[in-house]
């Protein structure tokens, strides 16, 4: 059994949770820390979101200690696990003191700000004695997963081209509004988009170079639109959107279409249809099978099996969601400066 320690307990700090619960037989959550005195205790009635569990609950936290100051979380010794749930901000600070207290360290997406303290993570988690993953879910995400299965077995043929998108209304839900304010975020190319940068970088790899075009909503600096093309010699075609400027009622999509030479693989999230596969030559399409859990529950699962046999986390890796931000910052600079970028 594996003590787990929450710092946050919004949106995202409520789903894990809710994985831990469906965990039960592994892990337990005897922490929880968050200054707000209504959220330590259990009352998530005000928090929003935008991907499943969209509205919040009142939870009986009485086997979880509630702790206002995070670091008194990291301090107990009862924690052995710490999940970072918090605004992008503050990822480095706790992750760092919370891999130097020896704990294993769970720490959301993105990894960091900026790479300098993406790097000073890395070499924290160098010396440390715990595991430490950042939380891409969308790597553990069964549809997406079977996606990366195609292109590396080849069943459907050589890929040709790979168009994903993440698209949302505004995103008026979270605390104070950090999401809005880019300095706390990094904006949607960092907060939203930031997952399928690190997928693409999981399918193919680091590209040669980046071309982005960006745009802001009106009265603000923040980037909030992205449209980006990765080069890759003599690969496919690949071109990924991630915007959350559309209005209060559209809601969230996240979507693929991935063609190869023999198929085309598609799926919407808003759609609610499953994903389908149509291969080249037949009207109709198939649909394949994929795992039932969501890549909230993969990512955790995973992680705690990291733990308990004591491997390194290699599906997802700190150096892979290292990689992811300086890729997004990249993209960031090719639309600033209108120039494509080169990835070293």
């Amino acid at each position: 059994m594996i003590n787990v320690g929450i710092i946050g307990a919004g949106f995202i700090g409520r789903n894990h949770f809710n994985q831990y619960e469906a965990l039960a037989e592994r892990a337990r959550v005897v922490a929880i820390s968050d200054r707000v005195e209504a959220r330590r205790l259990g009352d998530w009635s005000e928090v929003g979101g935008n991907v499943g569990d969209m509205q919040g609950t009142r939870r009986d936290l009485k086997g979880a200690k509630p702790y206002a100051d995070w670091r008194e979380l990291i301090a107990d010794p009862a924690v052995q696990m710490v999940d970072i749930c918090t605004p992008t901000y503050l990822h480095a600070e706790m992750a760092i003191a919370a891999l130097e207290a020896g704990k294993h360290v769970l720490c959301e997406k993105p990894m960091a700000l900026t790479v300098e303290e993406c790097d000073e993570m890395l070499k924290a988690a160098a010396k440390a004695k715990g595991k430490f993953m950042i939380a891409q879910c969308i790597r553990f995400w069964p549809e997406c997963a079977f996606v990366k299965q195609c292109i590396e077995d080849g069943r459907y043929g050589a890929l040709k081209a790979v168009n994903l998108r993440r698209q949302a209304s505004t995103p008026g839900y979270s605390f104070e509004n950090w999401l809005l304010d880019p300095s706390l975020s990094g904006g949607a190319i960092l907060d939203l988009h930031v997952h399928d940068v690190d997928y693409t970088l999981w399918l193919l790899g680091k590209p040669q170079a980046v071309t982005a075009q960006a745009a802001t909503r009106a009265g603000t600096n923040s980037y909030d639109r992205v449209h980006s093309l990765w080069h890759y010699p003599d690969g496919p075609v690949v071109q990924i959107e991630g915007f959350w400027d559309m209005p209060d009622g559209f809601g969230f999509n996240m979507g693929l279409t991935i063609l190869f030479e023999k198929a085309a693989i598609v799926w919407d999230l808003c759609t609610g249809k499953p994903m389908t596969v149509f291969r080249q030559g037949e009207k109709t399409g198939e649909v394949p099978e994929v795992g039932a859990n969501t890549g909230y529950f993969n990512e955790i699962e995973y992680f705690l099996d990291c733990i308990e046999k004591d491997r390194t986390p290699t599906v997802s890796t700190p150096q892979q969601s290292r990689d992811a931000v300086m890729i997004a910052l990249a993209e960031k600079q090719s639309a600033t400066t209108g120039k494509t970028v080169t990835i070293a």
